[in-house]
């Protein structure tokens, strides 16, 4: 699977053709904004690698605590957590839980408040938050694509060949191999043969002086 870098810029890139795609088939530019920003969203902060130590869960600072119940829960690329529109959905339910919580606990005066906001201004905000859901399942089912591309790749470029693309490979919070620098390597020869010189001095029989 690719690193959580990588798929940040992955993402990211492909912003700009998903912009343009919407825009030539008639997407108001209010709409697309809306989509981009559901989109940046769940790239950098709510992907579906949340459900385990992640640069995406990292993001989210101490608000991290929020997530550890749903990584307890659900198993690392399980595809409830990964399958595109359903995890989406899903972790949007689970974020969703904890303002209703607060809210139930606020009191009826705030909740009879907040239901009246939500039926005056839903038809007005209605469109957006769908496009920023949109936006969002795009990023999620792109993250999937990367996920088993990269499985059906590490599978075709085995041994060495696979090198070339660890980076790539590489866990979410795992780093690549490093390999010994030629400096460290020419010390460590140096010194051996050093070593193995001075023990051959040690044990070379001695000559006399003849006098």
């Amino acid at each position: 699977m690719p690193m959580g870098v990588t798929h940040r810029q992955i993402n990211t890139a492909m912003s700009i053709p998903l912009a343009v795609g919407t825009y030539a088939i008639g997407w108001p530019p209010t709409y697309i904004v809306s989509m981009l920003v559901g989109y940046s969203f769940a790239t950098y902060f709510m992907n579906p690698d949340l459900d385990l130590n992640s640069i995406g869960y990292q993001s989210w600072g101490w608000l991290r605590l929020i997530w550890w119940p749903y990584q307890k829960i659900l198993g690392h690329r399980s595809w409830i957590s990964h399958f595109p529109v359903i995890s989406t959905l899903l972790r949007i339910v689970y974020l969703l839980w904890f303002p209703v919580v607060l809210i139930w606990l606020l009191g009826s005066s705030v909740q009879a408040a907040v239901r009246d906001q939500f039926f005056d201004w839903g038809p007005t905000f209605g469109p957006y938050l769908l496009t920023f859901v949109i936006g969002m399942i795009l990023s999620d089912a792109l993250h999937a694509i990367l996920d088993v591309s990269s499985t059906e790749l590490k599978q075709l470029f085995g041994g060495k060949r696979r090198r070339r693309f660890g980076g790539f490979f590489e866990h979410h919070n795992e780093e690549p191999p490093r390999r010994r620098s030629s400096h460290n390597h020419d010390h460590y020869s140096r010194g051996a043969d050093h070593s193995y010189s001075r023990n051959r001095a040690s044990r070379a029989p001695s000559r006399r002086r003849r006098y």
